[in-house]
């Protein structure tokens, strides 16, 4: 996932916030310089630590980079 997918997905004022609420946990000594970021290079830097796991329009699935094969032990996938 590129901060740019991410981005397009943000439908609400609200995901945007809770996009820049996971960066400062995430990045808790960037505090300020995330607070003057546009929300596309907050997305840049969610995207470097986050997979996408779902999207729909009033919600997005995340998960760390590092945790993904755990995840994916969990997921039933059902497809045509």
């Amino acid at each position: 996932m590129t901060g740019d997918e991410l981005y397009s997905k943000l439908n609400y004022q609200g995901m945007e916030e809770d996009v820049r609420k996971l960066a400062i946990k995430d990045h808790p000594d960037m505090i300020e310089k995330i607070a003057v970021m546009t929300t596309s290079h907050v997305c840049d830097l969610v995207a470097r630590d986050y997979e996408q796991l779902y999207a729909e329009s009033e919600e997005i699935g995340l998960v760390k980079i590092a945790d993904v094969s755990k995840v994916k032990d969990f997921i039933a996938v059902i497809q045509r």
